[in-house]
């Protein structure tokens, strides 16, 4: 459950870049994406420190609903963000 929150909110604020970066110019567009790939990196990195220091957790379990909120997420930004 961790891991999705984590993933839902990394996506929420870089949709939100996406689409304030967008109105602007196709260079400030990318540098939100890059922005939000590595805002979604250091969150990766966090967790696997959190599980590693929290040994109730499981942390394959946290990792892997991180992994796979992310590249569900990723699709839905794409299937609603264009660039023209």
């Amino acid at each position: 459950m961790i891991g999705a929150a984590t993933a839902w909110t990394a996506s929420s604020v870089s949709t939100a870049s996406l689409l304030w970066a967008k109105t602007r110019s196709n260079n400030a567009f990318w540098w939100a994406f890059g922005g939000g790939m590595g805002a979604r990196l250091v969150l990766l990195g966090a967790l696997a420190v959190y599980s590693v220091r929290t040994p109730e957790l499981s942390q394959p379990g946290l990792l892997l609903s991180y992994a796979l909120g992310v590249l569900a997420f990723l699709l839905l930004e794409y299937r609603h963000i264009e660039l023209k």
